[in-house]
């Protein structure tokens, strides 16, 4: 992840894992809501690495009962549940653009796709699909703001920042059908 680091380098932020079947997963937060969530990695230490790379000037401290909410959600949605995710995100992480493309994505429902054409039209950019494709790589909250439900315009899957094998599998778990490769 290499995005911008958290407001407020002098708070300290809480974090919580959870183990899925894909791997464990990490979320982090602060007091203006939830900051980052990792995609699934090996182990716990590898979340635990990746949260600190994500939130390098803060003091990070575990907490998985802050997050009970949230990771119960997580595991809910890794079953093949259709979670509709309720959690408060923090509201200063990224550029207004940035910003009105997550909302975007938030409004895709479970088992859907879209492309980065129609993220585009729905933030008025019908021009920057591209420019669309960069805000989406810079997703502090993957799984919560479905980044991977963004598929390129010719209907394959584009890219993701876990890699396509996850993308294809977190579509295949919402019961999307089959994705062209390129």
């Amino acid at each position: 992840m290499t995005r911008k680091p958290v407001p407020g380098a002098n708070t300290t932020l809480k974090y919580g894992l959870v183990e899925t079947d894909l791997g464990w997963i990490g979320v982090a937060g602060g007091p203006a809501g939830l900051v980052a969530v990792t995609h699934p990695l090996a182990s716990p230490g590898d979340v635990e690495l990746e949260l600190q790379r994500f939130n390098r000037q803060v003091r990070m401290e575990r907490d998985d009962g802050a997050f009970e909410d949230v990771l119960g959600q997580v595991v809910r949605h890794f079953r093949g549940e259709r979670v509709e995710f309720r959690v408060e995100l923090d509201p200063t992480l990224g550029t207004p653009f940035q910003r009105e493309v997550w909302r975007a994505l938030r409004s895709l429902p479970y088992g859907s796709t879209a492309s980065y054409g129609w993220v585009a039209r729905q933030v008025g950019r019908p021009k920057g699909p591209r420019a669309v494709g960069q805000a989406v790589g810079r997703n502090p909250w993957p799984i919560i703001v479905p980044c991977h439900r963004v598929l390129a315009g010719d209907g394959t899957l584009g890219g993701f920042g876990g890699g396509l094998a996850l993308k294809r599998a977190l579509l295949k778990l919402e019961g999307v059908g089959a994705v062209k490769d390129r």
